[in-house]
């Protein structure tokens, strides 16, 4: 019996971290050959644990990192297909599988493998799709991680990301956790603590690196239900972003302060940022700019910088 790992990106969200606790239940339901062991790359946010703890589920395996072996280690990716993304010893593991919904880009494999890559808003919302390809129902316990993850990845199906699939599976996992998915992200968003999140943990959090052309960006994002108490820390903010992309080797940073209520981000932004404001089409200032209707990351930040450089 072989020991596959399901990990989702390096500083896990809540979507990083749900997919996989939910996905390698699935595996071990329908592969009596193999075990899955759930993994997360990074510290587990406050929301999942709060979710994991609720319905009595285990936190994944923390894996720093992929030692070289006589046998490469067998890997499953959720929620990236990126190198710079991905755990540290990528190359002495054998990708076997992929599910994602961003762009596709850098991973590559020796093989064929089953590679689900779907413009829909959460990777949870893939996962519950190969739930139902099975003919499974997930257990209350992993509806509800799945719910929590579409919930938190989509802004409660406000981001532009969120589909009409998005729903839907939204919709039937309420119906399996007995809540209704608006109110239960609600709840989950709440778990977040934003008034303990230090100014370290909004600059490292979820912070993703992005391959830009020539450039190294640095894109991150923390979202709040109400961005007041974080203006006046704008400027230590700033100097952790300086330091973080001196430190990485970036050559800028931008980072989302989202509001979830007010639907939009205050968005900071250090380093090189010519190409960056000529594709946002905005000019920074040291307090950043509120950008009305910006919720996603994936969508409004990142894809317009690399079509930029396309």
């Amino acid at each position: 019996m072989s020991k596959i790992l399901i990990t989702g990106h390096k500083n896990p969200d809540n979507d990083a971290i749900m997919s996989a606790v939910a996905y390698a239940w699935l595996k071990n339901q329908i592969d009596d050959k193999n075990e899955y062991v759930a993994c997360a790359l990074g510290s587990i946010p406050n929301e999942t644990q709060a979710v994991l703890d609720k319905f009595g589920l285990e936190a994944p395996q923390k894996l720093e990192k992929i030692e070289a072996q006589d046998e490469k280690q067998k890997l499953i990716l959720l929620d990236h297909n990126e190198l710079s993304q991905t755990v540290d010893g990528i190359e002495h593991a054998e990708i076997v599988e992929i599910l994602d919904h961003h762009r596709v880009a850098d991973v590559q494999t020796p093989n064929p493998i089953l590679f689900m890559n779907m413009p829909v808003g959460s990777t949870s919302t893939i996962v519950a799709t190969r739930f139902q390809h099975y003919e499974i129902e997930p257990a209350k316990a992993y509806a509800a991680a799945l719910l929590s993850a579409i919930m938190t990845d989509t802004v409660m199906l406000k981001s532009p990301t969120a589909t009409k699939i998005d729903e839907r599976i939204a919709k039937q996992l309420g119906e399996i956790v007995g809540e209704d998915p608006i109110e239960f992200g609600k709840w989950v968003f709440n778990q977040r603590g934003t008034a303990d999140f230090t100014n370290e943990d909004i600059v490292n959090r979820d912070t993703k690196k992005f391959e830009i052309g020539d450039k190294i960006v640095y894109i991150g994002q923390f979202e709040t239900v109400d961005k007041a108490p974080f203006m006046d820390r704008i400027p230590d903010i700033r100097a952790l972003m300086q330091s973080f992309i001196k430190e990485h080797k970036g050559d800028a940073m931008v980072l989302l302060i989202t509001d979830i209520l007010e639907e939009g981000s205050q968005v900071l932004a250090v380093g090189e940022l010519g190409f960056i404001e000529d594709a946002l089409k905005v000019s920074f200032t040291d307090e950043g700019i509120w950008m009305p209707g910006v919720l996603s990351r994936k969508k409004q930040v990142a894809a317009p910088l690399i079509e930029s450089a396309n």
